[in-house]
């Protein structure tokens, strides 16, 4: 038992004989009565002075408990174990219920006269306090919670977990999340013993340690910056907890400082996490949070481009969201893109300066309460070649200003060499104008710059071409395979129709069941699946993620797939000889064969459709055709908008990061004979420095993006680079809700505060253990009012 004011206890001791002396000094004396019948008058005294005593007595003892009660409430016990002060307030709660039975029996059996309201206001009382004993001891008997709490003053050994994510910038009274976060923490740090353990630890992946000293781990709350990458708040727990599981000191407390949104607490470790806290039910956690109940907030949602590659004249178009929490409202949008300066950045006066001019479009939407509004930019400049960076950004004061801008690069570059093969029968003009349209082609805004060559007169030497398309190739030599592979591993982009050509009979011919064949494409051709006019098959997509299906997305549903008959096509037999080379299918037939492959080889990637595009409906060799894929009878616009992305897709693998998120390997193309080996990196989290970055092979690799922005890459006059963004779920301010904590911590065992004397009070509870006062009080006013009914109603007059 512990004791906050024990001198108070020694007080209250010395108090309680003034009700006893009160009690001797104060008994009534005998009035003398003069009657005949002397010795009835004698019978009568005898039998009141039994009943007056009893009733002196039971006043004197509630009279004393009252003064008992107040010394106890005022010395503060407490005991360190919670089990132990559930069982002792149940033994309280049952005392006063004896107290009160024992009253009850006197009001009935012992009084002159019973009084109807005394017995009633009693007997409520039991039944009232029988009622909750019986619940609280259910409740007690149930409960498995037997922590022991340590001395208040004792040492400590402290997680604190800072939360840094993105939503933590939110500014609220002038001040944001994070700001509030650390001052809370620079005060409960203040608070621990000074020989106290003390692992400071944020959502951005550090290994959790304990600081030399409270002093230290004070100044490293303080220091804590913003993480656009953050590891979770789980993940920072589980951390930590297995450090604090090494530590040697008894009393063991978690506190977890966050805005409680929703994007932080994955769920992913909760299982670690219960592990740990079943092995040291002793740990006390609180979480403390500084969130905003109600936000305001506007956000820019994810900047789709048209694409990332552009030649000179081609355009771009940028499309976004506009999202609202709170009121409806109007804002201005502006997209800005750099003007070219090959001076630029440059490192001057210890600052980094980058272009300074821009082409600039803007432009004014209304976002409905709680809504969103959908906005698109076009930019039409003709751009020479090179790297351009561009923003996307709210104009105007928003509390949260890590969701206001979406940074974006796109790369200008000469339309792609492209080498289209073809063999017999098949229209290559027609695949051309699919791919490069003649719209395209006469405002010099094509990608492609196509050369159509005969299987017949093949170049061997791929290596000036960025794509590669193979239109129903015939039987092809382990050479030219070879040299396929070796263009597909450097870079290289292969995009392959099969169809009647590759036959030999009704099978594949040997070069398409080759060892290196099965290398490039994934697997083998195998034997021809031959379907009659009146059952054919269509196109099934397993899955429209992909980015070649981007366009099929918002009508999934409404896509006229079954508008393309397929009566023959491959089937494909996948390498299964344990090579690790990635292969996936993204296309099927309806009758579950693949029709589309896809294959990653070193840096480049194949592409392989089973069955002829285009196909004449009509071959002249009379044989029959392998399906109506562009008949003019039928619609035939998603297999036109497939072939026409295909390409695309293929040639844009290197485009893939230029554009990434926050945390991603940022990966660019580079010509070993024609680009610099060394570049300076400019990013966007350094002021006074730049790095040196060295090419790795044909790639220039940089891992440290843990900053939204842009990242320069510059040699000479050559400059370069990409941008990083933060994930549009890492800025969600939806906030958890007392379920999903229960999950993450277990119900029950965590506490709650959003202010100091929240805290303060949890510790006090902790740390000192179960208090009394309140049981203690209620039991004294309960007595007093039972005294005052006792003393003006067992006085009456006969």
């Amino acid at each position: 038992m512990i004791w906050a004011n024990a001198l108070i206890l020694g007080l209250g001791g010395a108090l309680l004989t003034i009700p006893v002396i009160l009690h001797l000094i104060m008994q009534p004396k005998p009035k003398e009565v003069m009657f005949p019948a002397l010795r009835f008058v004698k019978k009568r005294q005898s039998s009141n002075r039994s009943s007056v005593r009893l009733r002196h007595f039971l006043l004197l003892l509630l009279r004393i408990l009252v003064i008992a009660l107040i010394a106890l409430a005022l010395a503060g016990p407490s005991v360190a174990s919670q089990e132990f002060g559930n069982w002792i307030t149940l033994g309280g709660i049952g005392l006063l219920a004896l107290i009160v039975g024992v009253l009850l029996l006197a009001s009935l059996f012992v009084a002159r006269q019973r009084n109807t309201i005394l017995i009633g206001a009693l007997s409520v009382l039991l039944v009232g306090l029988l009622a909750y004993g019986g619940i609280s001891a259910a409740r007690v008997m149930n409960s498995d919670s037997s922590a022991l709490i340590g001395d208040s003053q004792a040492p400590v050994a402290a997680l604190v977990v800072i939360d840094t994510s993105p939503t933590m910038d939110y500014r609220f009274d002038n001040k944001t999340r994070l700001e509030e976060a650390k001052e809370m923490a620079s005060w409960l740090i203040g608070q621990f013993p000074s020989d106290s353990q003390v692992c400071v630890k944020a959502t951005d992946g550090d290994k959790a340690f304990f600081s030399v000293d409270v002093g230290a781990a004070a100044k490293r709350a303080g220091t804590l910056e913003l993480s656009y990458v953050p590891s979770g708040i789980p993940e920072a727990l589980a951390d930590g907890m297995k450090l604090l599981e090494d530590s040697e000191l008894e009393r063991k407390e978690i506190y977890v400082i966050s805005d409680l949104t929703v994007g932080n607490w994955s769920v992913d470790q909760a299982a670690e996490i219960g592990r740990i806290m079943e092995r040291n039910p002793d740990i006390n956690v609180f979480v403390v949070d500084v969130g905003v109940e109600d936000p305001v907030n506007f956000s820019i949602g994810e900047a789709v481009l048209s694409s990332s590659l552009l030649t000179p004249g081609s355009g771009m178009t940028l499309s976004t969201s506009i999202n609202r929490i709170g009121p409806a409202e109007r804002r201005t949008v502006r997209m800005r893109i750099e003007q070219p300066d090959p001076q630029r950045p440059v490192i001057r006066d210890g600052e980094i300066l980058t272009p300074d001019k821009f082409w600039e479009r803007s432009q004014t939407v209304d976002v409905r309460e709680n809504g969103s509004s959908d906005i698109d930019f076009s930019f039409t400049e003709q751009l020479p070649v090179g790297y351009y960076h561009g923003v996307i950004e709210l104009e105007g004061n928003d509390a949260l200003d890590s969701d206001n801008q979406r940074h974006f690069t796109v790369h200008v570059t000469e339309p792609w060499k492209t080498l289209v093969v073809y063999g017999s029968e098949v229209d290559a003009a027609g695949f051309v104008k699919i791919i490069a349209p003649e719209q395209e082609t006469t405002l010099a805004q094509s990608m492609f710059d196509c050369s159509v060559q005969s299987q017949n007169g093949m170049t061997s030497e791929f290596s000036p071409y960025r794509l590669v398309v193979m239109l129903n190739p015939g039987p092809l030599s382990n050479a030219t395979w070879l040299a396929l592979e070796k263009y597909v591993e450097t870079g290289g982009a292969l995009l392959v129709f099969a169809g009647h050509n590759a036959a030999d009979g009704d099978t594949a011919d040997d070069s398409f069941q080759s060892e290196v064949a099965t290398r490039v494409l994934g697997g083998a051709l195998t034997s021809q699946w031959n379907r009659d006019t009146t059952n054919p098959v269509i196109f099934s997509p397993l899955s429209l993620a992909h980015p070649v299906f981007a366009p099929f997305r918002d009508r999934e549903t409404g896509v006229p797939w079954d508008a393309h008959s397929i009566y023959k096509h491959w089937g494909f037999e996948f390498d299964d000889r344990g090579d690790e080379l990635p292969t996936s299918t993204l296309l099927n037939f309806s009758d579950g064969q693949p029709a589309l492959i896809e294959r990653q080889i070193g840096l480049g990637r194949v592409m392989l459709m089973t069955t002829p595009v285009p196909e004449p409906l009509n071959p002249l060799s009379g044989r029959k055709s392998w399906g109506n894929l562009f008949s003019p009878l039928r619609p035939h616009w998603p297999l036109y908008v497939l072939v026409y992305l295909m390409p695309r897709y293929l040639v844009n693998n290197d485009a893939e990061t230029l554009n990434i998120r926050v945390g991603q390997l940022a990966t660019l193309k580079n010509d070993r004979d024609e680009d610099p080996r060394q570049y300076r990196m400019y990013a966007p989290d350094t002021r006074d420095r730049a790095e040196t970055v060295t090419a790795d092979g044909s790639r220039v690799r940089y891992r440290f993006t843990g900053t939204p922005g842009q990242y320069r890459l510059k040699e000479g006059l050559v400059v370069r680079g990409f941008s990083a963004n933060i994930d549009p779920d890492a800025t969600v301010l939806d906030r958890l809700v007392p379920e999903q904590l229960d999950t993450l911590l277990g119900a029950g065992r965590y506490q709650v505060a959003r202010e100091q004397n929240e805290i303060q009070r949890q510790q006090g509870t902790t740390r000192r253990g179960q208090e009394f006062y309140p049981l203690l009080v209620l039991m004294m006013v309960l007595i007093l009012g039972v005294e005052h009914l006792m003393s003006n109603r067992f006085y009456q007059s006969p």
